[in-house]
């Protein structure tokens, strides 16, 4: 078990708060340096005051902090080998960017057990169905939203795209009525209001969810039919979003392989327009 999943099993046993339960969320995109941090190293950078993640370690059952830690470091040191060579000394705080490289790569390694799961294998198979597909992100995901729409565009025969919090609703409901039967849904936090409205409104509409979060942990995550997992690096000042990108792209290829017949001829048929739209200098 990675030390990621030992956090995160231990943070689903407990009943936290939302505020606790969006500390576990930063500290997931932390490992494994979250391990050997003190209370106030880890309350700058989760944004939240000392006593409040003293709080949470007895909230997770520990008697205290330095019980909490011990435990994680436990698990971290049993899950994530030694990676230095001969000679190489502990890295010291590096460059911010070269920092946030580190954990975009942590981050896009940790798909491995998303894309290789039943979860990936059940979110294939509900959007591969739907025709239309519906494709959601607001604010922060809308860049997401909008690149995945783009691709699906190329092999997929029909693909509605919203990222206006203001017609959302009308999309969805649309898109259920053109027999629309699944709903792809962007979230990464802050969490827009109208997306988990979109959640709701398409399950009781009768489509199916599929939602790519930045957490297991996010407060609508049981609400989603299938939830797939794609955490944010959290280290610059703003978040950064690469493992949704290779998420979402190794998505639909995945799709695309379902009917390979079908996605050969759309891709030709794009590729007779290169000329249009490619100025060789």
């Amino acid at each position: 078990m990675a030390p990621e999943d030992w956090l995160l099993n231990l943070a689903q046993q407990h009943r936290l708060s939302p505020t606790q339960r969006q500390i576990v969320q930063r500290m997931l995109g932390m490992f494994p340096g979250v391990a050997f941090l003190s209370t106030v190293e880890i309350a700058e950078q989760t944004g939240v005051s000392q006593p409040t993640v003293t709080r949470l370690a007895t909230a997770l059952g520990f008697a205290g902090f330095p019980e909490f830690r011990t435990a994680l470091r436990e698990a971290v040191l049993s899950g994530v080998p030694e990676q230095r060579g001969p000679g190489q000394r502990a890295p010291e705080r590096f460059d911010a960017g070269v920092v946030a490289i580190e954990q975009e790569c942590a981050n896009v390694g940790s798909l491995h057990r998303v894309v290789t799961g039943d979860r990936m294998a059940a979110a294939v198979r509900l959007l591969a169905a739907s025709q239309p597909l519906g494709v959601v992100g607001l604010r922060a995901s809308a860049a997401l939203a909008e690149h995945f729409g783009f691709f699906a565009r190329r092999i997929l025969p029909s693909v509605t795209t919203c990222t206006n919090a203001g017609t959302l609703a009308d999309t969805v409901l649309q898109l259920r009525q053109q027999d629309a039967s699944a709903l792809l849904i962007f979230a990464m936090p802050r969490y827009p209001a109208a997306t988990v409205a979109a959640i709701r409104r398409a399950r009781k509409l009768g489509l199916s969810t599929v939602v790519i979060a930045d957490s297991a942990l996010a407060p609508f995550a049981g609400e989603a039919d299938v939830l797939l997992v794609a955490p944010v690096g959290t280290g610059l000042v703003f978040d950064s979003h690469a493992a949704a990108v290779v998420l979402s792209i190794s998505l639909l290829d995945a799709i695309a392989a379902t009917d390979p017949e079908r996605t050969q001829r759309r891709l030709e048929a794009h590729e007779s327009l290169v000329d249009d739209w490619i100025h060789e200098a």
